[in-house]
């Protein structure tokens, strides 16, 4: 799932940086973050304390789980010197995200350089292969949602009628009609059109059965740890 490249040099920090529409940060070998766009500091709601974040590592800003995923694909790409790409779920929306090698001549030492942009429709059309996706998500809204209401939402999202999905997951069709309507509260939504909007402005019918049910089984499990008190990234 990798390929080779040429390396993030310094001057590259500049350009990323006024490219509308992604947010970059810089890691050391470390994993310590030691630069970012402003579009991240803008995403993090961290605009205000930017320096706070200069230093900080993914174990300060994610629950264990979460940081220990994306620590191992960060290292990898150090380790051999390819960049790589993914899908996330960050800040409830599907993310891609793919990152570089720095070069450590540069700079001298060696690092990450990570770029993320929002993917709310299927690229695979434009990809020469199938990129992974994360199982640890970050979840703003959809936390208020049961394990079974998200199942229910990404149905709803690739279009299954409320019948179609109590014959999927072996309910009453009253019983998914209630999950609908618990999910309509939670998320401020008065029909199912507008649900369907909402979930595809943040990609959630992008996403496999398989792929949504493994970030369901990753929220589940972020759920029983603890977030660290200073805020959570959207790497």
């Amino acid at each position: 799932m990798a390929c080779n490249t040429r390396m993030i040099r310094p001057d590259d920090f500049e350009v990323f940086a006024q490219v509308p529409g992604i947010a970059c940060v810089a890691r050391d070998e470390e994993l310590r973050l030691f630069w970012c766009s402003p579009s991240f500091y803008r995403i993090a709601g961290k605009v205000e304390h930017a320096n706070q974040m200069i230093g900080t590592t993914l174990s300060d800003v994610l629950p264990p789980s979460a940081a220990q995923e994306r620590g191992k694909v960060q290292r990898r790409v150090i380790e051999t010197g390819e960049v790589t790409s993914h899908y996330q779920f960050s800040a409830d929306s599907r993310v891609m995200c793919t990152i570089f090698p720095l070069d450590e001549a540069a700079f001298g030492h060696r690092g990450i350089f990570a770029v993320m942009k929002d993917s709310p429709v299927d690229e695979r059309l434009g990809l020469d292969r199938e990129l992974p996706v994360l199982s640890t998500p970050n979840l703003y809204e959809l936390n208020a949602l049961s394990p079974r209401e998200l199942e229910v939402l990404h149905h709803v999202a690739v279009g299954l009628a409320t019948q179609e999905i109590a014959e999927k997951l072996f309910r009453a069709h009253k019983t998914v009609e209630h999950h609908i309507n618990s999910i309509h509260s939670k998320l401020g939504t008065h029909s199912r059109a507008q649900l369907v909007r909402w979930t595809t402005e943040r990609g959630i019918q992008s996403f496999s059965t398989e792929e949504w049910m493994s970030i369901l089984e990753g929220a589940d499990g972020l759920r029983k740890e603890v977030v660290p008190s200073d805020g959570e990234s959207v790497e």
